[in-house]
C-alpha cells in the first residue's frame, strides 16, 4: 500500500535570483534499488571524503553505506523516503542522469511532538549553492503534509555555517543543543536539534 500520495516527480528550475548560476534543470524523485550506487558516491564525498593516508577506508566506508542504504530502501516501513535529485534537460548523459543529492526523511520514535526526522541530506561539491538542497528539503515538507504531520526535524553541527543558514531561511528553529563527553574532551562541534512547525492550508483538506 503506498502511503505517499504525491508525485514522485519534482522538476525545478533556477529562480531569477540565481540565474547567474546557469543553474541546469533539476528532477526530485524517490529513490530506487538501482541507484544505491549513485548515492553511495554523493554520500561518501559528503561525509567522508578522502584526506591523505585515510583515502584507503574509502572502500570500507562505502560498503558500510551500501549496506546501510540496501536495508532502508528495501524496508517495507510505510514512513520512510529516500530522495534523490538527478540531472535532467540537456546535461543528462545517455540518458542515464547522474545523482546530484540526496535526502531521507522518516518517522522516528523519542522524537519531540513526533516529528519526522530529516537525515543524510547531501549534495554534490560542483552542485553546491544551487538550490538543490533547499528543493530536497521542501519536497520533504510535501511528504509530511501528505503523511499528515505537522513538522520537521534535523541536527546539524554548530560549525556548519551553510546549512545552518539554509535551515534557518527555510524556518527552522534551535530547540535544543546537545552536548556530549565527547564534544568537552575534543572539543568537537555540538549538535544542534531544529525544528520546523508545518503550515497547514486547512482550506485544501
Amino acid at each position: 500500500m503506498e502511503f505517499c500520495r504525491l508525485s514522485s516527480v519534482f522538476s525545478y528550475r533556477s529562480t531569477p535570483r540565481d540565474s547567474h548560476r546557469k543553474t541546469p534543470p533539476v528532477t526530485i524523485r524517490i529513490a530506487q534499488i538501482h541507484d544505491i550506487k549513485g548515492l553511495v558516491e554523493v554520500l561518501t564525498q559528503s561525509f567522508h571524503p578522502p584526506h591523505g593516508w585515510l583515502s584507503w577506508l574509502q572502500p570500507v566506508l562505502k560498503l558500510g553505506v551500501y549496506e546501510d542504504l540496501r536495508t532502508r530502501l528495501s524496508s517495507s516501513y510505510p514512513y520512510y523516503r529516500c530522495l534523490v535529485a538527478l540531472e535532467s534537460g540537456e546535461i543528462a548523459r545517455e540518458n542515464l542522469p547522474s545523482i546530484v543529492g540526496t535526502v531521507e526523511i522518516a518517522l522516528r520514535n523519542g522524537l519531540i511532538n513526533e516529528s519526522l526526522y530529516i537525515s543524510n541530506l547531501a549534495v554534490s561539491h560542483t552542485y553546491r549553492r544551487q538550490g538543490v538542497a533547499r528543493n530536497l528539503l521542501l519536497k520533504c515538507e510535501q511528504i509530511a503534509v501528505e503523511w499528515d504531520h505537522q513538522s520537521l526535524s534535523l541536527h546539524v553541527l554548530e560549525d556548519n555555517y551553510p546549512a545552518k543558514k539554509l535551515y534557518l531561511s527555510l524556518g527552522y528553529q534551535l530547540l535544543k543543543t546537545e552536548i556530549s563527553w565527547h564534544n568537552l574532551l575534543f572539543k568537537s562541534p555540538k549538535r544542534l536539534f531544529l525544528q520546523k512547525t508545518l503550515k497547514i492550508d486547512t482550506q485544501s483538506l
